[in-house]
């Protein structure tokens, strides 16, 4: 019949294409806010090498608490991301490295603004900081390295899980032994001179 599914069908797929791409979705967003922090720090460490503590005249005080807090959140994100690719979801979990860079650059953006608006500075001094500038060229290469990271422990993973099946099914694995046999031969007993010979 024409509206009949047959076994071919991508009707699997189709039931949870829809939660992938919530759980994609909420991956990219979860990854992007450390991400963008990285590139964050990273630039205004490379265009400040002398300010440590990022304290450049911008409001960077909230950075010695929200930087180990997102950064412990992007270690469990990517622990999340390499346990659920090697048991069940796969690649389509794993964001895409130019979707995370876009929203890792929109994150940027945002922070820099918020940062500008409590320092009292104006959105045009913005792109006259060399470390904006250089954050924002910062977000792709950070996005690939993120993206790199769950691959890599994704491969690590399974690598560990497949080795570890092989090893507990070799141990596991039953030797039927040979059973024990003796050759039997017929023996004929003659119980009388009337009496046919006896097979035992």
């Amino acid at each position: 019949m024409p509206g009949d599914v047959g076994p071919s069908s991508s009707a699997p797929y189709v039931g949870r294409l829809q939660p992938v791409t919530s759980h994609r979705q909420l991956a990219t967003l979860l990854l992007a806010l450390p991400g963008a922090l990285l590139a964050h720090s990273l630039a205004y460490l490379w265009a400040h090498p002398g300010s440590i503590t990022l304290n450049v005249g911008r409001s960077h005080g909230y950075l010695p608490v929200a930087g180990p807090l997102l950064g412990l959140g992007g270690a469990l994100v990517l622990a999340w991301l390499v346990t659920a690719g090697v048991r069940a979801a796969g690649p389509d979990l794993r964001p895409g490295v130019v979707r995370l860079a876009v929203v890792q650059a929109l994150a940027f953006c945002a922070q820099e603004s918020i940062e500008a608006l409590v320092g009292g500075a104006g959105f045009a001094e913005l792109w006259v900081e060399p470390a904006v500038l250089l954050g924002l060229a910062l977000q792709l290469p950070v996005a690939a390295l993120l993206v790199g990271l769950v691959r890599a422990g994704e491969t690590l993973v399974g690598f560990l899980h497949a080795s570890s099946r092989r090893t507990e099914d070799a141990s596991h694995d039953p030797r039927i032994p040979v059973p024990f046999s003796v050759p039997a031969r017929p023996v004929v007993l003659s119980v009388g001179r009337r009496g046919p010979p006896v097979v035992v």
